[in-house]
């Protein structure tokens, strides 16, 4: 039987402005991390067939 979790909501003035700082933008290492894979997947693309 799949178990229920109750949550509950604040109602503030903060809520909206805590939200868009969450958001934010992406750490530099984290788009270094991205950097990385998508060079590797485009090296993968380089062996494929012309098919």
């Amino acid at each position: 039987m799949p178990q229920r979790r109750d949550v509950s909501s604040v109602d503030t003035e903060d809520a909206p402005s805590m939200i868009a700082a969450a958001i934010g933008e992406p750490s530099a290492d984290l788009l270094d991390r991205a950097l990385v894979g998508w060079e590797r997947f485009l090296d993968t693309l380089q062996g494929a067939s012309d098919e």
